[in-house]
């Protein structure tokens, strides 16, 4: 996405239907799969028709897992790891060291997403090391960050905010990670306010997605860029989240915020 698109005023992710709506980013809630096609399409450069979009899609997807992202700076992305490569094992030490048991997914588990063509597993990569991980979906109308971690001993270096920043500005659609609640403890509330300094909105109303095999589950939240979820708009990402990874529907909603 051109970063400069991303700085308009509208601050809600609208699902009402295409009239009234002032971005291109709020569409994607409205009609999320053909507004994604057609998006895509046009944001590569060219037309076609409505018969071949989501070939279309699904190409660039395959051909995006297999290039990394550079930043100016000398931050990148990997290409999609493959499983038993060196930066691969250290990556996942990084994951397995970041997360909780009920966060991550099981090795044998990560070995099966890891075949699906909407998810990207990469290294955070400076000068030749592995410096943290990255996973993301890229979903219809939205790119969902499941996973994102700095190894401990680099967490002072800026890293995650590189990283961040260099996926927000190469991915073309709005952006939408998965968060402890506010609170929860310190460490989850550093993480809240990491993000709100990259411009993402906090849901405010707990979530809870499906558990990872053989795990149990917790209530999380949600938080969006470049504008904030509206209930219904919070609503429409939950049922994606839960058709695209899970298979099913995603999430039990609290009604009260968090």
């Amino acid at each position: 996405m051109n970063t400069a698109q991303s700085q308009r005023s509208e601050r809600v992710f609208s699902s009402t239907g295409l009239r009234g709506l002032t971005s291109d980013n709020a569409k994607f809630f409205a009609n999320p799969v053909s507004s994604e096609s057609t998006y895509r399409v046009s944001f590569s450069g060219g037309h076609s028709p409505e018969t071949g979009v989501h070939a279309v899609v699904d190409f660039r997807r395959f051909v995006s897992k297999a290039l990394p992202v550079i930043g100016a700076d000398g931050l990148s992305l990997s290409a999609h790891l493959v499983a038993q490569d060196a930066v691969f094992e250290q990556a996942w030490a990084i994951y397995a060291e970041a997360f909780t048991g009920f966060e991550r997914r099981t090795r044998r588990e990560q070995m099966r997403v890891m075949r699906d063509p909407a998810y990207r597993f990469s290294a955070v990569m400076h000068a030749g090391s592995v410096v943290g991980v990255l996973a993301w979906w890229e979903l219809p109308g939205f790119c969902f960050v499941e996973h994102f971690a700095v190894s401990s001993a680099q967490r002072s270096g800026g890293f995650g905010r590189r990283a961040m920043a260099l996926l927000q500005a190469h991915v073309a659609c709005p952006v939408v990670v998965d968060v402890e609640p506010f609170g929860a403890e310190h460490q989850a509330s550093r993480r809240v306010a990491f993000y709100n300094r990259l411009g993402f909105s906090y849901c405010g109303r707990a979530v809870t997605l499906p558990a990872y095999e053989g795990r149990s589950t917790a209530p999380s939240n949600l938080m969006a860029w470049p504008m904030a979820l509206d209930p219904a708009g919070r609503e429409r990402v939950l049922e994606t989240i839960g058709s695209e990874i899970y298979g099913r529907s995603a999430a039990v909603a609290y009604p009260s915020a968090v």
